[in-house]
């Protein structure tokens, strides 16, 4: 079988898969396959949308790379406002999960929620990310909180001049050191 009839067919079964699923709405997400590698794109109302394409195209037969290229966009009569998000965020914090007010900082902007500060374990860093992803309205993470002791989580941040979907210029992205002019 040719690269490109594998591709057709992958390209069929990926949206086969995705029209089956319940948690999607048909036409949503476009799908192109091009030398085995599934691109997935398109707009979806929630983050679990958009992970749920995800997921359904990576249990295809056969797929073992995927692009994901789709954008979450709430509509603005439906989504809480960036200020809203952080306030429920910080409620969950302090009054859940029992976090020290001060100890993590919140920065919301277009529904990417920017998490930074410290915890004193590995699991209250990961309760404060599953509570970010939980948000209606949220977008995307970055999640720099350290653990005590240790150095800053490396969080994956879209590049500056992404989709509104992602953060400001120079929010959530790594400090990349200047090269030495002698």
């Amino acid at each position: 079988m040719s690269t490109a009839t594998r591709d057709h067919q992958m390209q069929r079964d990926v949206l086969d898969a995705l029209a089956q699923d319940t948690k999607l709405r048909a036409g949503e997400v476009a799908v192109s396959v091009r030398d085995g590698v599934v691109t997935l794109s398109g707009i979806v109302r929630t983050y679990d949308e958009k992970c749920e394409a995800l997921d359904v195209a990576l249990r295809c037969r056969g797929v073992n790379a995927v692009a994901d290229e789709v954008k979450v966009r709430v509509p603005a009569a439906f989504g809480p406002s960036d200020s809203d998000m952080a306030e429920g965020l910080l409620r969950t914090l302090t009054d859940e999960l029992r976090v020290p007010v001060g100890d993590v900082h919140i920065t919301v902007q277009n529904g990417w929620v920017t998490l930074t500060g410290e915890v004193g374990r590995r699991d209250q860093c990961d309760a404060v990310e599953r509570a970010a992803r939980r948000l209606l309205g949220f977008t995307g993470l970055s999640n720099l909180i350290r653990t005590a002791g240790t150095s800053p989580r490396q969080a994956p941040s879209p590049p500056a001049a992404a989709s509104p979907n992602g953060p400001a210029a120079g929010l959530g992205a790594p400090a990349r050191a200047r090269p030495e002019i002698r």
